[in-house]
């Protein structure tokens, strides 16, 4: 019979900073009810934008016993993956989030949970578990709350007082009781609210994200133009967003994560826009394989790149995206490279626009 402490001794080994087991509501009652609730209503109202796998989902996502049928336990990992900042090079260069500055997380999480979950069966053959590193439906927070590993804050995101709130998470559904803590980890925000006034969007409102209006989901999850309304309010971000976790106090002395582990790159945390805007699609995926900045593909990233570099007036790019305004086969391209060029100054693209043979391109004259 496995025996927590010996998981979270294990799992301490492998890398991972937290670890903490909750109970399961297999049909979704008990203190998983106000957790399913809210994302019900998050989804009722549209605020998962256009990620419809999280609706496609929702049924598996409140009612675990459908993801395993006779789920007792949850084994919740965290593991740090903000390693100490890249030095930013010189010349124009966009701001990715501390997750994707190193390879996927995705992959150096799972590396080590097979090793644990390995362990696992050697110690109890006859386990049955569902294991969700971030792809799976389940709602790692809410589980990562109950077992003690952090709160969920006002940020939305899960908070440790040790760690902060930089960690990735893994749960892993197991068919097995444990001995479990009688209470949730204490809410512990107080009256701060730094995250909600720093957000430049106003995303955030007490404990719930509007994905519609996330920088985040605009530069990673969504595919094709990003509204007019939304360009400006991207700043520099040209891969995700980091602003509500950078302002946390809880992560003011949290611990960097080991940069062996996780081997950063300067060019993924402050990348070439120049460069990413003259390299083609295709070999910008080909370029980041095994990073997260291949989720928003390379259509997403060039895309950012325009708007980022509009944003901050970087003049000497004009010319080029001038002529990728005009020449470029990718239509989301050309209308974005339209607005970039005429937010910047320039009327040239304007007469090739109104003449473009796509109406996405054209209607970027309209919108000035």
């Amino acid at each position: 019979m496995l025996k927590f402490e010996d998981i979270k001794t294990r799992a301490a080994a492998l890398g991972f900073s937290g670890v903490g087991v909750a109970p399961v509501e297999p049909i979704g009652g008990g203190w998983f009810a106000p957790h399913a609730e809210r994302v019900k209503s998050w989804v009722e109202h549209g605020e998962h934008a256009d990620m419809e796998w999280i609706a496609k989902r929702l049924d598996e996502r409140v009612v675990p016993d459908r993801l395993l049928p006779g789920v007792r336990s949850a084994i919740i990992l965290w593991m740090n993956h903000k390693t100490p900042t890249p030095k930013r090079p010189d010349g124009q260069v966009g701001r990715v989030a501390a997750y994707a500055w190193g390879r996927d997380y995705h992959n150096v999480v799972r590396k080590a949970f097979r090793k644990l979950e390995r362990w696992m069966f050697q110690e109890s053959p006859a386990l049955r578990r569902y294991v969700s590193i971030d792809t799976g439906a389940i709602l790692e927070r809410a589980f990562g709350e109950r077992s003690s590993v952090g709160w969920i804050g006002r940020s939305t995101m899960l908070i440790n007082p040790e760690l902060g709130t930089f960690g990735s998470l893994a749960v892993m559904f197991i068919d097995q009781d444990f001995p479990i803590d009688a209470q949730t980890h204490p809410f512990r925000c107080g009256h701060c609210v730094d995250c909600i006034t720093a957000c430049p969007t106003g995303a955030l409102t007490e404990g719930r994200l509007d994905a519609r209006k996330c920088i985040s989901y605009w530069t990673i999850e969504h595919r094709g133009l990003i509204p007019v309304e939304m360009r400006s309010q991207l700043g520099d971000w040209v891969f995700g967003c980091d602003i509500c976790q950078d302002v946390c106090p809880w992560n003011n002395k949290a611990p960097r994560a080991d940069p062996e582990i996780w081997k950063p790159k300067s060019d993924h945390a402050w990348p070439d826009l120049v460069d990413w805007l003259k390299t083609p699609a295709d070999e910008l995926n080909d370029r980041f394989l095994g990073s997260p900045l291949r989720r928003a593909g390379g259509q997403g990233l060039r895309r950012n790149a325009l708007i980022v570099l509009a944003n901050t007036k970087t003049v000497s790019a004009l010319d080029l995206i001038e002529s990728v305004a005009v020449n470029d086969p990718d239509p989301v391209i050309r209308a974005t490279a339209v607005w970039a060029a005429h937010s910047m100054g320039s009327i040239k693209v304007l007469a090739a626009a109104r003449g473009d043979g796509d109406p996405m391109v054209r209607a970027e004259v309209r919108t000035k």
